[in-house]
């Protein structure tokens, strides 16, 4: 299935009295770029996280964010060897067997409440599910996309058919019409040289042989650059090769596998042999038609960079 590298989703879920959200968000981008929004007290779920978003996806910069509504409760510890140590030193000031600290006073005592990260590797599986929950949701975000895009993209590329083979019924008219109206001037010439020159026409081929090569070989030195151009203006085999790369993309589009590289290949070969066209030919309309065509490659090329 031809995702889109676009989506988002969520999970609610609640530890130790704290409403916790899990987002997912993926954007466009070439590689696999992972941000994790993870407070100080999750670092320890980074790696892990990074491991199952490797196994799912393999482009898109994605964006995961664990955030509670209020600060991550912590551990509070009462140190009472803290206490024993205090009253023991006061004993030895005071020169008593042993002094007693009314509980009361035991806030005053410096480090007697140690506030201490919680443990929340004990709720893994918790956030393990629901990372998997919000990469879900976006995934299927992705592939409905992915859908819409596909559509929109096999759309274009039927324009794009259709206007590729305008242009080469266009090509092949303005060529044949070239190619007969310059053998028509390089008939008249060599007639006309013949009769310039006090020839007859009737027995020519055993009378005047060598004349008749003079005469071709000074037609070929004038036309020499029509014939040129007009095989260099032939652009026939790029038409040839845009039919070609339409029906691989349209190939690749109904296979509906992850191939929004190979479609960028395609499309860059496209707008290469637009431009020679649009370069060779020496027609206004199918210099418009090449001017849609380009169009038309450039609105699919925006559609195809959001696919994986």
């Amino acid at each position: 299935m031809i995702e889109s590298m676009t989506g988002y989703g969520e999970s609610h879920f609640s530890a130790e009295g704290v409403q916790i959200v899990c987002s997912a968000r993926s954007l466009n981008s070439r590689f696999l770029e992972i941000e994790l929004k993870y407070p100080d007290e999750l670092g320890w779920f980074r790696s892990h996280s990074e491991e199952i978003i490797r196994k799912r996806f393999s482009r898109g910069r994605i964006e995961v964010a664990f955030q509670s509504a209020s600060a991550l409760p912590v551990d509070i510890v009462f140190n009472t060897d803290i206490v024993q140590q205090f009253e023991k030193f006061l004993a030895q000031q005071l020169r008593k067997k042993k002094v007693t600290i009314d509980p009361r006073e035991f806030l005053n005592i410096p480090g007697f409440m140690e506030r201490r990260v919680k443990n929340w590797r004990t709720y893994q599986s918790k956030f393990d599910f629901h990372l998997l929950r919000a990469l879900i949701k976006m995934q299927r975000a992705r592939v409905a996309e992915g859908k819409r895009t596909t559509r929109a993209c096999m759309t274009h590329l039927r324009y794009l058919a259709r206007v590729q083979r305008q242009i080469g019924v266009l090509h092949a008219q303005t060529y044949r019409k070239k190619v007969i109206a310059l053998r028509h001037r390089i008939y008249s010439d060599f007639f006309r040289s013949l009769d310039e020159s006090g020839g007859e026409t009737r027995g020519l081929r055993h009378k005047q042989r060598d004349r008749t090569m003079q005469i071709a070989r000074m037609i070929w030195n004038e036309k020499k650059d029509d014939f040129i151009r007009s095989v260099h203006n032939d652009a026939s085999e790029e038409i040839s090769r845009i039919g070609m790369h339409i029906a691989r993309m349209l190939e690749l589009f109904r296979s509906k596998k992850s191939a929004g590289r190979e479609i960028e290949f395609f499309l860059q070969e496209l707008q290469r042999e637009a431009n020679t066209i649009g370069s060779k030919a020496q027609d206004v309309d199918i210099n418009t038609l090449t001017v849609i065509m380009k169009t038309e490659i450039e609105r699919l090329r925006e559609q195809v960079r959001n696919l994986e």
